[in-house]
């Protein structure tokens, strides 16, 4: 009786919503992607309406995208990995509230957004990426190969989105499959020797090392330069204990500073890159400090130019 009660007492809180509120392809246009959010207020539904809208296409181009990308040993590295998940994960720009509902319960919203707008905006950035690549591409320099593999992959992710709205994909001048040729080519002659001025156990210069062999190189350490090394990176890590009011936590700024350069040592590149932590010791800041250090090196390893 109870559950009878319920039923009755739902169906006719939804009885007098529009259809939309149920299937939201029934209040968008063709012209438009669209979804539907509810909550407790109206600014409540329009925020969920535009996070549910976000996830349908978030999910699409991420499935796509995984699908149909691959590298040459048959996964994308994990930087290029996070990446795209966070290019995928961001909220699609010109979206609008178009439509809006109430019942004795919830508030309900349509939020749309126009899918050429949307892949216009998304095809100029393509086009940027094209002409970069290009660029690279004909210099026949196969050191650039990493350049242009992590350009690839942003033209990539835009390129699924671009697809997902308009059902066609803006096709490239470079085969990407000569891309990732490029790089092994490049990388199998490439020995990375790495020492940083770095106090024991060094923590950091392991974390530089382990994250450019994830990127593909090969790499020694230690303050004697390997022989077969081909290329240089040196660098120091220093520390500065601050101030610091919280009693049990200690304070302190990290600074990273990497050098690369080639057996002539004439400098190819540098990067320089300072935190500051807190813990309960040093060590403790410092792990801290690691991990954003590797995301660091991830995000900005081109700059090394090796």
């Amino acid at each position: 009786m109870k559950f009878l009660f319920l039923s009755l007492f739902l169906l006719n809180a939804y009885a007098d919503l529009p259809n939309w509120v149920s299937d939201s392809k029934k209040g968008c246009k063709k012209s438009e992607l669209c979804a539907v959010g509810e909550g407790e207020s109206s600014s409540g539904a329009a925020r969920n309406a535009r996070v549910a809208l976000s996830k349908i296409f978030e999910n699409q181009v991420s499935s796509k995208f995984s699908s149909n990308l691959s590298s040459s040993n048959g996964k994308v590295d994990d930087s290029a990995s996070e990446q795209i998940e966070e290019i995928t994960e961001t909220a699609l720009e010109g979206v609008q509230i178009t439509k809006t509902a109430e019942s004795k319960t919830s508030y309900f919203a349509l939020a749309s957004i126009n899918k050429m707008k949307a892949a216009s905006g998304f095809e100029r950035e393509i086009k940027k990426l094209d002409e970069k690549m290009e660029i690279l591409y004909e210099e026949k320099d196969p050191s650039l190969a990493v350049k242009i593999e992590q350009l690839f992959l942003q033209r990539e992710v835009l390129n699924k989105r671009f697809a997902f709205l308009t059902g066609r994909e803006v096709q490239s001048k470079i085969d990407f499959s000569k891309v990732f040729k490029n790089k092994r080519e490049a990388m199998a002659n490439i020995i990375l020797h790495v020492y940083l001025d770095e106090e024991e156990p060094k923590y950091v210069e392991a974390a530089v090392a382990q994250e450019l062999s994830s990127a593909g190189y090969k790499v020694t350490t230690g303050r004697v330069r390997n022989k077969s090394s081909t290329n240089i990176i040196t660098g120091e890590v220093t520390s500065e204990k601050m101030h610091m009011n919280v009693e049990g936590f200690e304070k302190f700024k990290f600074t990273l500073k990497l050098t690369s350069s080639d057996l002539k040592n004439v400098q190819k590149g540098r990067l320089t890159f300072d935190t500051e932590e807190t813990g309960r010791s040093y060590d403790q800041a410092v792990q801290k400090a690691v991990e954003k250090i590797k995301e660091y090196i991830k995000t900005n390893i081109k700059e090394l130019t090796i």
